[in-house]
């Protein structure tokens, strides 16, 4: 079936579920359960009882219309799911035993196949009823939990962009007590990896290939990397970059970053004092919100498989070398190199080849679950 027809099946089928009562009385949890007495069966899809938690006093949910906003009767029946509260009136959980998300009222941090995945805004209870934004089901949730029903489906990648981060006079992240300058390993690194995916099938463009930026201002040298994978036709960018939080050097593991999509706010700008920096002008790059966010799950989760790192989620953030971009993309900070244990590990030739297998299999996971989508002929 095609997407636009297996839409308006889904939502045919919402309406008479939810007429029919079925979906206000969902299933028991047959997953295991994530606290002690297990799942909190739902006759209640209905009004959960009032919390704290589900205050809808909250800013976000008063600017927002019931059109903007996707609860999660529409995501259970959207998705193939059944749902239950886990503490009614703040946790709900959606699974099928091999899909899981778990949300939280007025929580950003979603918990999606046990991977951490921030949403550009919080979620919010209407009418007893979970509710995330449309765009953060659109644009991130359905992706990774049913890419099935997405529109447009790519061609399998070919050619892969890959983004040594930094260069010239832009070290990057660096740790002095180590010697280690970011630019430096990511140029490695992507070396590595382009070997690598060369040997696999694949045509790849560097976006630098030595100690060079294009300019030595950022607003000039960033977009220009986009460029480079625009005239070489890329059919996904991978920026590959080191993390750092000096002077905190405790902090550690992996974080994946995909361009934020519009009329949202980015995942760092949630920060204490930190200022909106909302954009209501849609970037090229965001017409593929959809499939960044399902490389970036599964490059997620490759990296977090081989390095053995600590999960720091999937995040948004308004990045110029991705803003121009004609194609998926997505920036992963494999480790901290302001943290020495993980800086120690990145100093060695082993493990920039262990951090570029992983990302060889993120992109061959995202190839292979685009096949897997074609219908067979």
């Amino acid at each position: 079936m095609r997407p636009a027809a297996s839409r308006l099946v889904v939502g045919l089928a919402l309406g008479w579920l939810a007429a029919c009562g079925v979906l206000a009385d969902p299933a028991p949890q047959r997953s295991a359960p994530t606290r002690p007495g297990g799942l909190v069966p739902a006759p209640a899809l209905a009004p959960a009882p009032a919390s704290r938690s589900a205050s809808t006093n909250t800013p976000s949910a008063r600017r927002r219309g019931r059109a903007d906003l996707v609860s999660v009767v529409e995501m259970a029946a959207t998705l193939g799911l059944k749902g239950a509260w886990t503490e009614p009136g703040h946790r709900f959980t959606l699974s099928d035993g091999a899909r899981r998300i778990e949300l939280e009222a007025n929580s950003r941090e979603v918990s999606v196949n046990r991977m951490r995945v921030f949403l550009g805004e919080p979620t919010v209870m209407r009418g007893g009823r979970l509710c995330v934004s449309r765009t953060d089901f659109e644009a991130c949730l359905e992706p990774i939990l049913q890419p099935a029903l997405l529109e447009a489906l790519p061609p399998r990648p070919r050619v892969i962009a890959l983004d040594p981060g930094h260069g010239g006079i832009d070290n990057g992240m660096q740790n002095p007590r180590l010697g280690l300058k970011e630019k430096v390993l990511t140029l490695d690194v992507a070396f590595r990896l382009k070997k690598l995916l060369e040997a696999a099938g694949y045509q790849v463009v560097l976006t630098r290939k030595d100690d060079r930026a294009f300019s030595t201002e950022k607003k000039i040298d960033l977009p220009m990397r986009a460029q480079v994978a625009n005239r070489a036709h890329a059919d996904l960018f991978v920026s590959i970059h080191f993390n750092s939080l000096f002077p905190d050097t405790k902090i550690s593991g992996t974080e994946v970053y995909v361009y934020t999509p519009s009329g949202q706010r980015s995942t760092s700008s949630w920060g204490t004092g930190e200022a909106d920096d909302t954009r209501t002008d849609a970037a090229p790059v965001n017409r593929f919100n959809a499939w960044s966010s399902l490389l970036a799950d599964r490059m997620h989760r490759a990296v977090l498989i081989r390095l053995k790192t600590v999960d720091r989620g999937q995040k948004t953030k308004h990045l110029l070398a991705l803003q121009d971009l004609e194609c998926p993309a997505i920036l992963v900070e494999s480790v901290f190199l302001s943290n020495d244990a993980e800086a120690r590990r990145a100093a060695t030739p082993e493990f920039r080849q262990q951090i570029a297998s992983a990302l060889a299999a993120g992109i061959d996971d995202y190839a292979n679950l685009l096949d897997s989508l074609r219908p067979k002929p």
